[in-house]
């Protein structure tokens, strides 16, 4: 039994085009007169060359599909509402039509998702897991391609390999069930899958999600088995809950992988906390979703470290050069123009242009860092050091030291900030790569320490002394000692901060 000559399976459902199509067969779009409603009809279609017995025990697995889905109800779970036998013992499945994309195809169409649009996904996903395993159904192939996406609603489909608790092993030695780059390690060792393994394809699916990529990969299945086995995934480029969530499901140890209590919480903290989702605008496509293979890459985003680097940078420069030395000299940028060489003024303006760039790369918080220093070395070359010289002026001259002015004071404070703020936008994929927290508490102080001890480096670094007596163009001592208390405060602040976003997003331990 199949389509008959007027396009019509089993006298009932009649076919209005395929889908999709697939290694093991295809799926139709369907219309169901009696019931007035479109369905999905899935196909099983094996291999010519393949004996009797490899046959049977090809449609017994499809038949258990049917079995396995149309036991669970759950809205994240696709809907079986019928199942056909052909006369050659082939089943096909009618199914609920999801009216949208995969999670594969939106990856390869916009490469990353945004973090609260993974949590939200990983969630719905989470949800119909654990109804699945409530209910003793191992899904054994959890992957982006089977996550299909209509509208806000998310549905996890194809059960064809389940595992359903109580029933026979319907594969024999050396056959592999499951797309293999989200296959768990026990999976590629041949051992039986477990609620554990799914959670380990949750973990793989969500990190191709952030990623825009598998976390592992390789030329063959042979080499991709090895790097699932032996090998650990390059660290998510997002840090806080995300981060610990995926390392915390990418154990080789099911044993130590998180809790689905666990996964909720930290998916429940990103949607939190995380960046507001990027609404898709079209609206669902009117074919379902069809299966394509993710490309692609992309990152966490950290708006308010990136920006708030790149603003308090813009600051300290403006404090240098439009802030005098002392009351009664002229600003900054007037002795500048006058005694400054040329590649000085072009590297500036260069440098300023440039930035402005990196405003919107808020998912590369590592090229600002750099950026702030190289801001840090200029504007202190470009700082007034008397009443008619610039510190690139005095170098050379052992027996002067710059005068630290209004103007440097006020570029300190700010460029301290700038550095703070950069170190914060970088400490996210540091903490990932720094399980140990005391390694990650000592970076902070050195950072802190790194960021208002800057100008004193970077005079050190020049060769040239620093004139500490700041009262004589401060103010007074009181406003110079003013300036070293305000300084300390700021690296309180920072040690402070950290400790608290640590806390924050540091979510549930894995389960050891």
């Amino acid at each position: 039994m199949g389509w008959d000559g007027e396009g019509v399976l089993a006298g009932r459902y009649r076919n209005l085009g395929r889908i999709g199509q697939g290694g093991m067969g295809a799926v139709w779009r369907a219309h169901d007169p009696e019931l007035g409603r479109e369905v999905a009809i899935k196909e099983l279609r094996v291999p010519e060359q393949v004996t009797e017995r490899e046959r049977s025990v090809w449609y017994a697995r499809m038949e258990r599909e049917a079995r396995a889905a149309a036991g669970l109800r759950h809205p994240a779970i696709v809907t079986v509402y019928d199942r056909v036998m052909g006369e050659d013992g082939r089943p096909w499945i009618v199914m609920e039509l999801i009216r949208g994309r995969s999670l594969a195809q939106l990856l390869a169409e916009q490469g990353a998702v945004p973090a609260r649009r993974v949590a939200a996904i990983g969630l719905a996903m989470l949800d119909a897991l654990s109804a699945a395993h409530a209910q003793g159904v191992v899904h054994r192939d959890v992957k982006p391609a089977n996550v299909l996406l209509e509208g806000d609603r998310v549905v996890l489909t194809d059960f064809g390999i389940a595992a359903v608790e109580g029933d026979a092993t319907l594969t024999g030695s050396g056959a592999v069930l499951g797309t293999p780059a989200y296959m768990s390690p026990e999976q590629v060792r041949g051992e039986r899958a477990t609620p554990a393994s799914d959670l380990w394809a949750l973990g793989a699916t969500l990190y191709a999600a952030v990623e825009g990529r598998p976390p592992f990969t390789a030329p063959s299945h042979g080499g991709l088995f090895v790097a699932i086995a032996t090998q650990e995934p390059a660290p998510p480029r997002c840090g806080g809950p995300l981060a610990h969530l995926l390392h915390g499901l990418l154990s080789k140890d099911p044993a130590a992988r998180l809790s689905p209590a666990q996964v909720r919480d930290l998916l429940q903290a990103v949607s939190d906390d995380g960046e507001p989702p990027l609404a898709e605008h079209r609206p669902p496509s009117p074919e379902p979703a069809t299966r394509v293979e993710p490309a692609s890459t992309g990152a966490c985003r950290h708006p308010v470290a990136v920006r708030g680097a790149l603003v308090a940078a813009w600051i300290a420069i403006a404090a240098a050069l439009l802030l005098p030395r002392d009351f009664a000299d002229p600003i900054g940028l007037s002795i500048l123009l006058e005694v400054a060489p040329r590649w000085l003024e072009v590297a500036l303006v260069v440098a300023i242009l440039l930035s402005c760039l990196l405003w919107n790369m808020t998912d590369r918080p590592a090229f600002v860092l750099p950026a702030v220093a190289v801001f840090a070395v200029l504007l202190t070359l470009a700082a007034p050091s008397s009443y008619d010289a610039i510190v690139i002026n005095e170098l050379g001259e052992s027996d002067r030291a710059p005068d630290i002015g209004f103007g440097l004071a006020w570029a300190w404070l700010a460029g301290a900030v700038a550095l703070m703020f950069a170190f914060a936008g970088v400490n996210a994929s540091l903490e990932a790569r720094m399980p140990r927290p005391a390694l990650l508490r000592t970076a902070v102080v050195i950072e802190g320490a790194l960021a208002v001890l800057w100008l004193p480096l970077v005079f050190w670094t020049l060769g040239i002394g620093m004139d500490a007596d700041m009262s004589r163009h401060v103010g007074s001592e009181a406003r110079a000692w003013a300036l070293m208390g305000v300084l300390a405060a700021v690296f309180t602040v920072w040690v402070a901060a950290q400790a608290a976003s640590r806390r924050r997003h540091r979510g549930p331990e894995p389960a050891r």
